[in-house]
């Protein structure tokens, strides 16, 4: 049985863990050039940026609203406490190692390789964006080429991947009350992580509150309940996370295993801030969340800690999660 005098160190180990694991995932340094995340998107606009971090930007709100529950068994007057580690890794297609993009500008000048008295200089014109995404090639730099009156007029270097991987991974840490009147509340808290000066601190908070429906309707033959998440996770100033969940679960316990599956709606948005070198431009721009639902299968079993990994299939894409727990 767990001992609550052991509370501080299976607290300091779940902070080593999520410690070594965030931080691998705050982009500080890539695997080729020693550039952090800041470093290269500060070379780009925000067209190429947006294509370049998309990957990122739906696999981040996938992962964070993974991992919300194990099972929907919650006390009415009797008091419990949790303290877990989470990690969850969304897999990404093939295509997300790459992007393509079109777009039309104003005026083509020197950021886009147009010197001034060709006839293109300041006319309105095509650029061809291509290259690694952030999940891409982290030896290859993409190209940005201008195109007038059907011509190319111009090229200029892009940027590189920063993690070459098919999959997108994140590690969270987690606290959680329950046994009042059927409600167990959770937290997801980190203290600021220094990511190194490219980043800046990783900044992680967030809040949940499940409702188990079965302990007031003790007929049902499954354990019931629906709970809500939010939480944000920020890298330094240069990015900042949102997402939320609503879910329906169920759960089924058959001594010390336990299957668990539910329905949520969810939402995220990813929100980049940097500054362009080339133009000094102040850039900014969000990226709201493709996947809106997903249906979560898993199992969990409990001999003194508690080990749960689960699937989650969402309508965009699928995730993997697993975690391990110390409780009362």
């Amino acid at each position: 049985m767990f001992q609550p005098r052991r509370i501080p160190v299976a607290l300091a180990l779940i902070a080593g863990l999520v410690v070594s694991v965030v931080g691998s995932l705050s982009f500080a340094q890539s695997g080729s050039g020693n550039q952090g995340l800041q470093d290269v998107l500060q070379k780009v606009g925000k067209e190429y940026a947006s294509s370049y971090l998309a990957p990122l930007s739906q696999s981040l709100g996938a992962n964070q609203n993974s991992a919300l529950y194990t099972t929907s068994l919650i006390p009415r007057s009797k008091l419990t406490f949790s303290i877990g580690f989470k990690v969850m890794g969304t897999k990404l297609a093939d295509a997300d190692s790459a992007f393509s993009r079109t777009v039309t500008v104003t005026s083509l000048d020197e950021t886009y390789g147009v010197q001034p008295g060709d006839p293109a200089y300041h006319q309105s014109g095509t650029l061809v964006m291509s290259g690694p995404t952030i999940f891409g090639n982290d030896s290859r730099k993409g190209s940005i080429t201008a195109y007038y009156q059907g011509l190319p007029v111009g090229t200029v270097e892009g940027i590189e991947g920063l993690i070459n991987t098919r999959w997108s991974p994140l590690a969270l840490p987690e606290v959680s009350i329950g046994g009042i009147a059927g409600l167990r509340a959770t937290v997801r808290w980190l203290p600021d992580i220094d990511a190194g000066k490219d980043v800046g601190k990783i900044k992680l908070f967030g809040w949940g509150l499940q409702y188990g429906v079965t302990s007031a309707m003790p007929m049902i033959p499954v354990d019931v309940s629906v709970g809500f998440f939010r939480q944000s996770l920020d890298f330094g100033t240069v990015v900042e996370t949102e997402a939320s969940s609503w879910y329906l679960a169920a759960s089924k316990s058959v001594g010390v295993l336990t299957l668990y599956g539910g329905a949520a709606k969810e939402s995220s948005k990813f929100k980049v801030h940097y500054d362009w070198l080339d133009t000094g431009q102040r850039v900014a721009f969000d990226i709201d969340g493709q996947q809106k639902t997903r249906f979560t299968l898993g199992a969990a079993v409990s001999f003194g800690v508690k080990l749960n990994a689960d699937v989650n299939f969402g309508s965009q894409m699928t995730t993997y999660s697993a975690g391990l727990g110390f409780g009362i």
